[in-house]
């Protein structure tokens, strides 16, 4: 699989993941860190603009989750990491021409 091929089934796969278990759980915090980690081991082989809208909608989806159900407490803490992570990514890629 290429990177281009991959940089949306990360987002697809936590999507189908929070699709399965909206309320989160401990599959969905590691599905969530290894995005974090494609995100960035794979940064410099997209276009900004391109990896900055997967990372947003990564972001939201997590953040939806997060909010919209009862998360158990390890959980949630785990999930507000990534989303801190995924929110530097987009820092980053806000001042990348």
């Amino acid at each position: 699989m290429t990177t281009s091929a991959a940089l949306p089934a990360v987002r697809e796969s936590l999507h189908l993941a929070l699709l399965a278990d909206p309320a989160g759980s401990r599959a969905i915090t590691e599905l969530a860190e290894a995005a974090v980690e494609h995100y960035a081991l794979n940064y410099s082989k997209h276009p900004p603009h391109i990896l900055f809208t997967e990372v947003r909608t990564a972001r939201s989806l997590l953040t939806q989750a997060l909010t919209a159900h009862s998360v158990e407490e390890a959980v949630a803490a785990e999930m507000g990491r990534s989303i801190g992570w995924l929110s530097a990514l987009l820092g980053n890629l806000a001042f990348t021409p």
